[in-house]
């Protein structure tokens, strides 16, 4: 028989986050070996995942339901599982009757509370170290994270286990622009340092005649187009908002380079979708970056916004030596179908 797995899909009222998209892909390669069904909201897209059972246990996630989350009853309306997994806390405790496993995507509210609401810096900070505890297995998806992990928590590491992201499985489409650009993607945070990448395109802008591109939605789009226009910069630094996958591919396909600003990250899952459309990447030289994009990527010290002007200006100048080669090889050291078996292997191993 089948072991069943309850999925915790109620953060998932959309599937645009890193960690949806992560869920998704991942599960959706387990179906033929376990039966897996997650707990999701009225307002998850339907059609998602088709070998994943949905089953609606709340409309939304109001304060009443975040609440009744911890509660081992509150579970009991999805069915009974043999294993409970989730991307976010707290853990209910359920027992040694239900297995559990807790995926930690990174610990950004440790770094900086400004990363996050206070609403989910206090959630965060209040039930971390008890659901690492509760936890009969610890997921994370970077050494740097699970290294970050037992160093703040001192969790065994017989219990903890990498399994990495890959890139974003995108259809392939022709350039969506003849204008050349710089591009960014990711959510529009203060984490995401475009402050940094907008201060420096302003220096480069005079010697190259292109735009930058920041593609994604986010708190700080207001901020960052009134920096751009204290800058005059005009109509070269252009906000798409939110995009489809078939957009997003369109504008990896047509850009120059892809830079990855961020001060902060748990994986470089926008690195890695950069090396897999085959541009040159600019990154952060921050640990996570490091760790998916080795020598394939060209770095900068995060924050510094003199050294990325520097950078772009070697980059588009064409003073960087092509290393698509090595891009490739990298890409070739994460997938999907991977990082599912091992993920499957855990699940075999409660």
């Amino acid at each position: 028989m089948k072991r069943s797995v309850l999925l915790n899909w109620l953060p998932f009222e959309n599937t645009a986050t890193g960690a949806a998209k992560r869920a998704i892909e991942l599960h959706s390669r387990l179906g033929g070996e376990f039966s897996l069904t997650a707990a999701v909201t009225s307002g998850f897209p339907t059609g998602t995942a088709p070998s994943v059972r949905k089953t609606v246990v709340a409309p939304g996630r109001n304060l009443a339901v975040r609440f009744s989350e911890r509660l081992p009853g509150f579970w009991r309306k999805a069915g009974v599982s043999d294993i409970w997994v989730t991307d976010t806390l707290p853990v209910p405790a359920f027992g040694s009757r239900i297995r559990t496993v807790l995926t930690v995507h990174d610990l950004r509210f440790l770094v900086n509370r400004k990363y996050l609401s206070l609403p989910r810096y206090l959630l965060l900070k209040l039930n971390m170290k008890a659901g690492l505890g509760r936890a009969d297995a610890v997921v994370t998806v970077s050494s740097w994270i699970a290294d970050q992990i037992v160093e703040n928590y001192g969790i065994s590491r017989s219990k903890l286990h990498i399994v990495a992201n890959s890139a974003a499985s995108l259809p392939e489409v022709q350039p969506s622009a003849d204008r050349k650009y710089i591009l960014s993607v990711g959510h529009l945070e203060r984490r995401k340092s475009l402050h940094t990448l907008i201060l420096a395109f302003a220096a480069v802008a005079g010697k190259w005649d292109g735009d930058l591109v920041i593609a994604g939605r986010g708190g700080l789009e207001s901020e960052l187009r009134s920096l751009s226009g204290r800058l005059n910069l005009g109509s070269r630094v252009n906000f798409t908002g939110g995009v489809s996958d078939k957009e997003l591919a369109g504008l990896y396909a047509g850009a120059t380079c892809l830079v990855c600003p961020s001060v902060y990250e748990g994986f470089g899952m926008t690195v890695l979708e950069g090396l897999s459309a085959g541009i040159p990447v600019v990154a952060s030289a921050i640990p996570p970056h490091r760790e998916v994009a080795g020598d394939a990527a060209t770095w900068f010290e995060p924050g510094n916004t003199d050294d990325l002007s520097r950078v772009l200006e070697q980059l588009l100048s064409g003073g960087v030596e092509d290393n698509s080669e090595m891009r490739a090889h990298r890409v070739k050291m994460f997938n999907w179908d991977d990082s599912a078996e091992e993920l499957a292997s855990i699940y075999r191993q409660l």
